[in-house]
């Protein structure tokens, strides 16, 4: 039983001689919702961990409606963004050459979605060996990485000089299997070696129009594709006008949608649609731009495509050429100033960036021209993929486990026979994988060694070390290094805490404070408005709902005395507790049966259950929680040291918990529990004491 102290009505006190300073905040945790709407960023599911939202296709203020599954084309997005005036951007990028460079490219373009590009491409790298999916730095392999793990819609360039008919279509097949939906058709380069003879122009066997042939004849209309053009004519056209009809053949093929290669003046792509509007294009044409970056670099990219930079470009960068900062900046500003007219002219409706792989530029265009748009309410408490996946837009339903790790959770599922369809029940399909090769996808972020130690600690002293990196996170104020810990090696972003733990920060505190270390959790929520910026999510007009929520690691002596007052709990609480080897394994739930702790009503729809824990996925994530102990984290120090041994510890004696309240309606006793847990056990210890020392 619990009273509130009349000094402080926040405060509780525990009956039966056993009191603690929890603090339980007065609001959504403890009475049906009656907050007012807040001026803080989204939150996650995690309210630990801080996870955004996209809405289906991008667009801006547009919610992801609850109930609409849909993939939608590529180019149908395009066609409607451009018949209702909504300007938008895409993003080229290229393979990264090693593992590293493939870790540093996906936190890179983490950062780029933050802007909702409508989709993003990646080239057709030769020097990768292009088509190997399982070569991590090859370019199929990154565009399916960048499909499932980045949440945008993906085209993937493809050419088909260098290869047969058969080997082209067979590239094209295993794209479509993996789920990749939008191609860039173009005819690629041959070797200078093969080009060198004066019969090099014979050596083109095979164009950028026979692949578009290729495949509406062999996949019908399973893929979107684009096709390049070439404002100032191909360099090996007999002519403009040649060009000008060769792209329209390639269109008339099956192209839906044309890429610009680069160009220097505004009027020349203004010319190129005027020409190909004459002579009956009437797809979209979407420019590309490549921003002056350096003066060399810009130079040979022009050799490269046979591009001539115009003579005042020339002149404006002879004084700074060998000043690369003010070359950027021009770069920058001509940029900037060219996408403008394009934009305002009604020549463009979007801009497609050449990025190079760089970030700083390509964000200071975008956000000068008003094309960085702000995250739109949230979907679902957790990331969904929206209509930029065609699989995984039916996926409506997660466990609470990985949603600190979404990355890790698809990466797991991606070949489960079927995803979770709203019915929970596939976790115990054959295709839930284990972790064996996941480090392998370099999806674990990209700070150095240094960097970690200053956030964890260049020692690790004891257990009192532990608390202090949780603590320094829940507080996110800079420890004794003068480092903030912007995330746990549980979270997959360094985003800090999100800002629905403030409505649970003094329990969260306190439990880190006494060596329960929490991972994961949400406090209660009865009846929040779907349009709440701190706890809602899903179709307006709607209410919110969820259970109190917390996952932490218990010592266990704490685990032991837990287990002893569960029960009176029943069936209020529901627990799952279990060890690292499983030769602890107890729960009070069904063995299959997830429990939804995240529900939503909304208008016109069935109830949405997007977040559940589920008893058998949790026991798969039990063995991902317990290694970032050690190769996480332990592993920053020598094998023999201290530190390892401490984390080590924890690994191997260690409880992970789960912890489900059930009566949201009411004030959540999960901290209650956990203080009489706490109590407990310094009971039993003093009185294990007590019996060694008569013993003696």
């Amino acid at each position: 039983m619990t009273k509130a102290s009349p000094s402080n009505p926040l405060s509780v006190q525990v009956e039966n001689g056993h009191t603690n300073g929890i603090k339980r905040d007065d609001s959504l945790s403890t009475i049906p919702y009656q907050g007012q709407p807040r001026t803080s960023a989204l939150p996650s599911t995690d309210s630990q961990a801080s996870v955004g939202g996209h809405s289906s296709d991008g667009e801006k203020g547009v919610c992801f409606e609850v109930g609409s599954r849909e993939y939608i084309p590529l180019h149908e997005k395009i066609n409607r963004r451009i018949n209702d005036g909504t300007p938008f951007f895409s993003l080229e990028f290229f393979p990264p050459k090693t593992a590293n460079g493939v870790a540093n490219f996906f936190t890179r373009l983490d950062r780029f979605n933050e802007g909702l590009p409508l989709f993003v491409d990646i080239t057709w790298h030769m020097n990768s060996d292009p088509a190997n999916m399982q070569k991590e730095t090859s370019s199929s392999s990154i565009a399916l990485g960048i499909m499932n793990y980045c949440r945008v819609e993906t085209m993937l360039h493809m050419t088909c000089v260098q290869y047969s008919k058969a080997q082209t279509v067979r590239h094209l097949a295993q794209s479509k299997k993996y789920g990749l939906r939008n191609i860039l058709a173009l005819r690629g380069d041959l070797p200078p070696s093969e080009t060198s003879s004066e019969e090099c122009q014979y050596l083109y066997r095979y164009r950028a129009l026979d692949m578009i042939r290729w495949i509406r004849e062999e996949f019908g209309d399973y893929f979107t594709i684009a096709c390049s053009g070439y404002p100032l004519g191909h360099p090996d056209a007999p002519s403009y006008r040649a060009d000008l009809m060769y792209l329209k053949a390639k269109v008339d093929a099956g192209a839906q949608f044309i890429v610009t290669q680069l160009f220097f003046e505004a009027e020349s792509f203004e010319k190129f649609v005027r020409d190909c509007r004459e002579i009956g294009i009437t797809c979209p044409i979407i420019p590309g731009i490549m921003p002056i970056m350096g003066y060399e670099s810009i130079r040979r990219i022009a050799t490269l495509s046979q591009l001539t930079i115009p003579e005042w470009i020339l002149n404006d960068l002879e004084p700074i050429k060998h000043d690369d900062d003010a070359v950027r900046k021009y770069g920058t500003v001509k940029a900037i100033e060219m996408c403008r007219r394009l934009l305002s002219n009604g020549s463009a409706k979007c801009i497609h960036l050449y990025t190079m792989n760089r970030e700083g530029t390509c964000r200071e265009i975008l956000q000068e021209l008003g094309l960085w748009q702000k995250k739109p309410m949230r979907a679902l408490p957790w990331e969904p993929h929206g209509g930029n996946h065609p699989i995984r837009c039916k996926e409506d339903v997660r466990p609470i486990f990985w949603s600190a790790r979404p990355k890790s959770y698809i990466y797991r599922t991606r070949d489960w026979d079927d995803f979770p369809n709203g019915r929970w029940g596939n976790s115990s399909s054959p295709a839930f994988n284990d972790l064996k090769d996941y480090y392998l996808f370099h999806l674990l972020g990209t700070t150095n060694k240094d960097e970690q130690l200053k956030k964890f600690g260049y020692e690790i002293a004891d257990i009192e070390d532990v608390k202090k990196v949780f603590l320094n996170f829940l507080t996110q104020e800079p420890n004794e290094n003068g480092v903030v810990v912007t995330s746990l090696p549980w979270s997959e972003q360094e985003s800090g805490v999100a800002p629905e733990t403030k409505l649970i920060q003094d329990q969260l505190t306190w439990c880190n404070e006494n060596g329960i270390f929490t991972i994961n959790s949400q406090p209660s929520v009865n009846g929040a408005p779907s349009s709440d910026p701190l706890v809602g999510w899903g179709k307006h007009g709607g209410y919110c709902y969820q259970k109190a929520y917390l996952e932490c690691f218990i010592s266990e002596e704490h685990s032991a005395a837990l287990q002893t007052i569960l029960e009176e709990y029943a069936p209020r609480i529901n627990y799952h507790i279990i060890n690292h080897n499983a030769s602890v394994d107890v729960a009070n739930t069904e063995k299959t049966t997830p429990i939804a702790v995240t529900w939503g009503v909304f208008p016109g729809c069935e109830i949405a259950q997007p977040t559940v824990v589920d008893p058998i996925s949790f026991r798969v994530w039990k063995d991902e929680a317990y290694e970032m102990w050690t190769n996480q984290w332990a592993s920053l120090y020598a094998k023999e040291s201290n530190s390892r041994q401490v984390l080590e510890h924890i690994h191997d004696t260690y409880h992970l918990v789960n912890l489900v309240d059930n009566d949201f309606q009411k004030p959540c006793i999960i901290f209650e529990i956990l203080s009489r847990m706490v109590n407990l056990a310094k009971e039993i210890s003093h009185q294990n004491e007590q019996q060694i020392w008569a013993t003696n």
